[in-house]
């Protein structure tokens, strides 16, 4: 297209913008890459109380920014919302976001809004500045971190799994445990209701209750890895977890929820699923895993940083506050 022209209109989105708004969110989200049938999902699959809204801006019929607000299921409060905005790079500083961010401000100040939060990463200047200049206040860092699977050896942690599994805890996959049992997916939820409990979210904010339906219309899906969704197992309970999920790159995986009851912790279980899920991605030739972790779990970051995980810059959590 002529990126020397300067008409741009600001629309509402249609599902027929899905792909081209995925792309946009890509290239402004990179650590957090999707694909367009995902975004489908989480508009379809967003619970009839949580608004959400997103407007685009076409120029010519080629899209070069979005921007919208959602409200959060698993933290849902009617008064708080969350910004997703991005830009074309090649479309930057030229005002588009400034529009597509008064649209959604003012729809926003409609529905009396206690907060408005957003996401940034710490070498994105614009975005920052951005936000910054609109009132928005950092209160929480989460590490985006890759490991290369080329430099993982696994034989230097041979003993961690058979360690684990002496102690009578068994590891094995969704797979293995039976991916189509309605039990197996019962006491998956079970396990995850209870470990979800203990994961940082930004500071005010308080967990809403996510039914069985909901919490499996995601597991459900095709980015399920089963060989790679490792459980600890005690007898009939299921006590841990370390996700191995599909990502958009054929030879990523993406880490989802890694955690074990409070009562079976500091027993290396976490670290033995973690060792399990890594040699299982290495020897099936994928080449990356990426993972997340908010700045003061150590927990976590220790287990990542002494298997090899490498840090990428730091996404900070912003908050608008409206008064009243």
């Amino acid at each position: 297209m002529d990126r020397t022209a300067t008409r741009v209109d600001i629309r509402s989105f249609t599902t027929d913008d899905y792909a081209a708004v995925t792309r946009l969110f890509n290239l402004n989200y990179p650590d957090f890459q999707k694909e367009p049938d995902e975004v489908r999902f989480e508009d379809e699959s967003a619970p009839a109380h949580c608004r959400w809204r997103r407007w685009v801006a076409d120029c010519d019929g080629y899209l070069v920014g979005f921007a919208g607000y959602r409200q959060n299921p698993g933290t849902y409060h009617p008064r708080k919302f969350s910004l997703w905005m991005g830009v074309d790079p090649d479309w930057y500083l030229r005002g588009t976001g400034r529009r597509l961010y008064q649209v959604v401000l003012e729809a926003v100040e409609r529905l009396d809004p206690l907060t408005l939060d957003a996401w940034c990463r710490d070498d994105m200047p614009c975005l920052l500045g951005f936000l910054e200049r609109r009132g928005f206040v950092r209160d929480m860092l989460v590490w985006t971190s890759v490991l290369d699977l080329a430099s993982f050896d696994p034989s230097i942690f041979a003993d961690v799994v058979p360690d684990v599994e002496a102690s009578g805890i068994q590891l094995r996959s969704v797979a293995q445990l039976g991916v189509a049992e309605p039990v197996v997916h019962h006491k998956i939820y079970d396990m995850w209701s209870a470990i979800r409990e203990d994961v940082p979210i930004p500071p005010g904010e308080e967990r809403a209750e996510v039914p069985f339906e909901r919490w499996f219309a995601r597991f459900d899906r095709r980015e399920l890895l089963p060989a790679g969704y490792m459980l600890a197992v005690d007898g009939d309970q299921l006590v841990g977890t370390s996700q191995l999920w599909r990502a958009p790159a054929a030879d990523e995986l993406r880490t989802g929820l890694t955690g074990v009851r409070r009562e079976y912790r500091r027993r290396g279980i976490a670290f033995a699923l973690k060792v399990h899920a890594l040699d299982f991605a290495k020897k099936h030739g994928y080449r990356r895993v990426l993972t997340e972790n908010e700045s003061n779990n150590r927990g976590m970051l220790a287990i990542n940083e002494r298997l090899g995980f490498v840090k990428k810059p730091v996404w900070g959590h912003y908050l608008k506050t409206f008064a009243g």
